[in-house]
């Protein structure tokens, strides 16, 4: 193995990382709308998530930092073409981290109903743009010969990412139901694992869409492999979760 395959492993590793560990923080943001039916059971909900959630971030910087130190071509090509999406996500959690601390320094409820808003809207966008960013990077997209972009912000909204928007979104989702299933006790739980087993059955479907269409477009076995792995992991999770 070569050191640029050595390092793409280890750039696979943290971003995968990342996403295994933002998820769930991602998906307990978007289920405060969902499962929690008072400020008591949202304050349950992200009181599950507040002892980690800025720790996983650092996943995120980390594997930042690890594409701009191996690949710094592929870095800049990234982070110019696709330089919308990507300031959004980084607004969005820079508010989301906000509303974690300021949502408990006041005891109004307009007060805390603002930065609960504020949470569920900036966990919902960057687990929805973040699937749209690395299936364009899957798909493809236009480079001229100095690898600079040369679509539009509208060239990344195509079908494919867009359903691979969703996928993240709803696995992350998923994942957050199966978490807040774990942490909580009482009615919120079987609310939770009621979501997971919906959750699950869609994430699943749409999954098997999206890989099933990422092996037509890349002609690639490996394609086939992950949509058996991700289906068995999927359903390996929701019998887990009804056990």
């Amino acid at each position: 193995m070569e050191l640029h395959d050595l390092w793409f492993v280890l750039i696979a590793v943290l971003w995968t990382g990342y996403f295994f560990l933002e998820g769930f923080d991602f998906g307990i943001g978007i289920l405060t709308r969902a499962l929690a039916r008072d400020e008591k059971e949202r304050r349950v909900l992200i009181n599950t998530i507040g002892p980690v959630w800025d720790g996983n971030e650092v996943w995120l910087l980390t594997a930042g930092g690890a594409t701009f130190a191996a690949f710094p071509e592929w870095y800049a090509t990234l982070f110019s073409g696709f330089y919308l999406p990507l300031l959004l996500i980084l607004v969005c959690l820079i508010v989301r981290g906000v509303a974690f601390e300021y949502r408990a320094k006041r005891d109004g409820e307009r007060w805390k109903r603002n930065w609960e808003t504020a949470i569920f809207w900036t966990s919902l966008l960057p687990a929805f743009l973040w699937g749209v960013a690395f299936a364009n990077i899957v798909r493809g997209v236009p480079i001229d010969a100095d690898k600079e972009f040369t679509g539009g912000v509208l060239d990344l909204l195509n079908p494919y990412a867009l359903l691979g928007g969703v996928v993240t979104l709803t696995l992350f989702t998923f994942h957050g139901a199966l978490f807040a299933a774990l942490k909580t006790l009482g009615d919120i739980r079987e609310r939770a694992r009621r979501a997971a087993g919906v959750l699950g059955l869609v994430t699943a479907a749409v999954a098997v869409l999206f890989l099933g269409w990422t092996q037509v477009l890349t002609g690639s076995g490996t394609s086939a492999v992950a949509v058996a792995v991700a289906v068995a992991a999927l359903l390996g999770a929701l019998a887990a979760n009804r056990a």
